[in-house]
């Protein structure tokens, strides 16, 4: 009789937990056991760190204009593809033996995938969160509302498509522990793995045109056009070509002009189409006063306009009326001015804020329009799950490694 209950207390506790649901919160436990006794909660204060070090470089930059939101979609999606990476890059080939005798005696591999997938979404959402935080600690400015979806807050938003890049590449690197015998292989193979991601991300590095197609097997190809859309990229302004013309302001420019080829240059189209501009502005009784090294003047005779403005227009028809200026056609004259002369005299906003409209309308990309949004994140949610898979493929096939 005692043996009989022994056998049958062997029987439970064999096939107790031979279900495929009852083995998932197993294994769960058992990964949760690992983050405290194992260290491996040391991952979510190494977010915070990574997430400041970046914020000190974007953080007046991400939504400033179209170079900042891109550099600052890039280095988001590397800390996102950073924190995925090194959460499961060892956890399966550290185990690995023990993996294989517990499958030889009843374990399931998708539930031991499953309890994978869940723990570490969580804590790629713990990872996301800190990061957020500290995005906002260190005073990275997000709008109020989010581009891609306006009914909730813009860093909310924003946390979306980092949780998705970084569980994605947390998948990515499941798959490399269930194929890597050894921790050493898995870490090996790791750094080649990020160089591919960031370098053929076909985002801040521009890519040869036949090799631009790799980019499409990238998580951060994706990841970076769903951070750059969301924090509105076609929306900013372009401030290159403003930055590159502002820091010439003392550089001096000579050249020799004719009358005539001053004439040609008035009369063109381009010149036509700023007729109403101002060229000689208005000047009060202050200002002439001030121009000729006057004395003091009362504050009334100050505001008194003694010259209208003059326009393009009025000008080009002056001189082609002027019979002085046509007997002199073939005079030249030297003329020598600065970078930032020639700026007062269009308007130095004029010139900024032109500069930067054409600048941005030819760095626009569709790709990077809120409606191509949700087509990045599902493309996100594909790599998830093809990873996944194939993850619990490798693993299903760990029998035929007969190390």
């Amino acid at each position: 009789m005692p043996e009989t209950n022994a056998y049958a207390e062997h029987k439970e506790r064999v096939f107790r937990h031979r279900d495929r649901a009852n083995q998932v919160p197993i294994y769960l436990g058992k990964q949760f056991r690992f983050f405290i006794n194992e260290s491996d909660w040391k991952v979510i204060p190494m977010a915070a760190v990574i997430a400041g070090l970046v914020s000190l470089v974007i953080r007046n930059r991400l939504f400033a204009n179209m170079e900042g939101c891109l550099i600052g979609a890039f280095a988001l999606t590397c800390v996102a593809l950073w924190n995925g990476c090194f959460n499961s890059i060892q956890a399966v080939c550290r185990e690995r033996a023990i993996i294989k005798r517990e499958h030889r005696s009843g374990m399931h591999i998708t539930s031991y995938v499953t309890a994978h997938l869940i723990y570490q979404f969580v804590l790629c959402l713990a990872q996301t969160a800190v990061s957020m935080y500290v995005m906002k600690l260190m005073g990275v400015p997000f709008p109020a509302r989010g581009r891609f979806m306006p009914s909730i807050p813009s860093m909310l938003s924003l946390g979306i498509c980092m949780l998705l890049i970084s569980y994605a590449a947390d998948m990515m690197s499941l798959f490399i522990s269930s194929v890597s015998r050894t921790t050493t292989a898995a870490m090996t193979v790791m750094p080649f793995v990020l160089i591919f991601q960031l370098v053929f991300s076909g985002g801040v590095i521009p890519l040869p045109a036949r090799i631009q197609p790799l980019s499409n097997f990238t998580i951060s190809n994706y990841g970076i056009k769903a951070i750059a859309s969301e924090c509105g990229y076609n929306q900013l302004p372009m401030a290159s070509g403003w930055n590159a013309l502002n820091s010439m302001k003392n550089s001096e420019i000579e050249t020799t002009i004719t009358v005539g080829q001053l004439m040609e240059i008035l009369n063109s189209d381009t010149a036509a189409k700023h007729s109403e501009d101002v060229v000689i502005p208005a000047l009060t009784a202050g200002e002439f006063a001030e121009l000729l090294g006057m004395g003091e003047i009362s504050e009334e005779a100050k505001k008194e306009i003694l010259t209208q403005p003059v326009t393009l227009g009025e000008l080009t028809e002056f001189a082609n009326n002027s019979e002085t200026v046509r007997k002199r056609m073939d005079r030249s004259r030297t003329v020598k001015f600065t970078v930032g002369e020639l700026l007062d005299v269009f308007g130095e906003e004029n010139v900024k804020t032109f500069l930067q409209q054409k600048t941005a309308e030819a760095a626009r990309k569709q790709e990077y329009e809120t409606q191509y949004t949700f087509m990045n994140l599902l493309a996100l949610v594909g790599f998830i799950m093809l990873f996944a898979l194939l993850a619990t493929i490798a693993l299903e096939l760990i029998d035929k490694d007969k190390r």
